[in-house]
């Protein structure tokens, strides 16, 4: 995507085609993205290309075209690892959205980190994706879930946030 400044909204309108609607008569804005993220232009052309001329069994062919989508895979998880300056691409891990890698790794928590008494520390504006697979690992470990307060026109309370963390804190994970 080419360098944009900071919430230039007419810009990002142009890359996200969906975002180029109206819904009556006013300019589309969605904000359901938790649940289903819009794709910009060369995200939608990309996907349209794999599919079109590469789409194959990735890490489980031995003929040309899964070996084609295997290292069209591995190409973009190095891309990722670089993109998030991770030690190794083998801390990139793919899942088909935010809730299933929230689930995850909420899962991995549980069963290897956390421990009675240990904290998880969400915000109040989280949604529910994000709350759940806590509740449910705190639930299963003896671990508390901390929450930070939002104000009363929804913005983050940051004055507590150095203060809800302790040394039991094992995760911090919100918006």
């Amino acid at each position: 995507m080419d360098s944009i400044a900071p919430f230039d909204v007419a810009h990002i309108r142009q890359v996200f085609p969906l975002l180029k609607r109206t819904v009556r008569g006013k300019p589309l804005v969605f904000l359901d993205s938790a649940a289903s993220s819009q794709k910009p232009q060369v995200v939608i052309d990309a996907i349209s290309n794999y599919y079109e001329q590469h789409h194959a069994n990735v890490h489980r062919g031995v003929y040309a075209l899964s070996a084609e989508a295997t290292e069209m895979f591995e190409d973009a998880r190095r891309a990722t690892a670089r993109f998030l300056n991770a030690a190794s691409t083998r801390e990139i891990i793919f899942t088909r959205g935010t809730t299933e890698g929230i689930n995850c790794i909420s899962t991995c928590f549980e069963r290897a980190i956390l421990q009675p008494g240990d904290e998880v520390l969400i915000s109040g504006m989280e949604h529910h994706s994000n709350i759940v697979p806590w509740q449910i690992a705190c639930e299963q470990t003896g671990a508390h879930l901390r929450v930070l307060p939002i104000t009363d026109s929804g913005e983050l309370r940051m004055d507590l946030f150095e203060s809800l963390l302790t040394e039991r804190t094992r995760i911090v994970s919100m918006v």
